[in-house]
């Protein structure tokens, strides 16, 4: 009788999240292609390895160690490309890649020491800025800055985890003759599946803007004053209230960035210096501000009018109108344009 592993479940499963990726989001961003070529990455890699450990095909070993060098690379490269974009110095990803390679036809040994250590690496390069709450997401939406971070640390600890996996896989050789290895790796291959698909799910970025003819930005290494401070976040809204922009469901970090003509990092430290809130709660205090008025001057639903002032979901909408007023939509509606609108984070209100 045909066997049928588990983790070719998972790998259908996968296929489907790929496909979807393909279909929907805009391949056009080198972090959304970079996105789906990961989950193609981990999509083949698991059809090998569900063929060797499930029908004993060892012939396949050499393409499996392939593909898993190729991997972290492609995870911590999606992870720059939402987080600051791709330069020609992210190319020094692929000499570790290039380094394991090499070592599989002529030190196979040290190439089962490197690979591990690669996912370690490149694992621990995505998961501690995210822990430590650096690199904003400057490509990701900004409505969807909180999903995002979620979806790069999963990502980070599962290549963590995966290192530690050959670990265990090492001992078990060592002390059972690895009876139980092909057990562990369909566990873990099966799981590591389901949480990339998840993962790649949340990251997505927004459509780039082409550059404009902006000042030149100022240098980030120079420490700014809080009249700095001031000043960019007085020009940031002006922007919403002259323009809206704070409505684009696809704002991001590097599109504000842009309009303003200035790096993406002082954007977000004036937001986070002189208003406490992180960019992503600061446009959403905006958005909420202008939902209020709409709830009690409009008869819109409540999905249109988070839709109109730029969220993506009446979930998100929901959750940020708790925080920032401190009920639901339909309770602030309820209580009538007797209570006093919020004013948003910085505007005095």
């Amino acid at each position: 009788m045909l066997m049928i592993p588990v983790s070719f479940l998972a790998t259908a499963a996968l296929a489907a999240v790929l496909a979807r990726l393909v279909i929907t989001r805009d391949m056009q961003g080198p972090a959304n292609r970079l996105f789906a070529a990961l989950v193609a990455l981990y999509l083949a890699q698991s059809i090998l390895v569900s063929l060797r450990w499930g029908y004993g095909i060892e012939t396949l070993r050499l393409a499996i160690g392939l593909f898993a060098a190729l991997i972290p690379a492609c995870a911590w490269l999606a992870y720059r490309a939402l987080a600051r974009g791709l330069g020609p110095s992210q190319l020094g990803a692929f000499v570790p890649v290039a380094a394991t390679w090499a070592a599989m036809f002529w030190a196979p040994d040290a190439a089962d020491l490197m690979i591990p250590l690669a996912y370690l690496g490149f694992g621990l390069l995505i998961l501690i800025p995210v822990i430590r709450d650096q690199d904003a997401p400057a490509l990701a939406p900004i409505g969807d800055s909180r999903q995002t971070r979620l979806a790069m640390g999963l990502i980070g600890a599962t290549l963590i985890a995966s290192a530690l996996t050959d670990a265990v896989i090492f001992y078990d050789f060592i002390r059972n003759a690895g009876r139980m290895s092909g057990h562990v790796i369909s566990f873990v291959q099966t799981a590591f599946l389901l949480v990339v698909g998840i993962a790649a799910g949340f990251g997505r970025s927004a459509p780039e803007e082409e550059p404009s003819a902006a000042p030149a930005p100022a240098d980030p290494s120079d420490p700014a004053d809080l009249a700095d401070h001031a000043q960019v976040l007085t020009r940031l809204q002006a922007l919403f209230a002259d323009e809206g922009l704070h409505r684009s469901e696809d704002l991001s970090l590097r599109r504000l960035a842009r309009r303003l003509g200035l790096p993406d990092r002082r954007v977000s430290e004036a937001v986070n210096r002189l208003c406490g809130v992180n960019l992503s709660q600061f446009v959403n205090e905006y958005r909420i501000h202008e939902a209020c008025g709409l709830l009690h001057r409009t008869d819109q639903s409540i999905l249109q009018i988070a839709l109109a002032v730029g969220f993506a979901s009446k979930s998100n909408f929901n959750r940020e109108f708790l925080r920032v007023v401190g009920q639901t939509p339909t309770a602030w509606r309820r209580a009538g344009p007797g209570i006093a609108e919020p004013g948003a984070t910085g505007t005095g209100g």
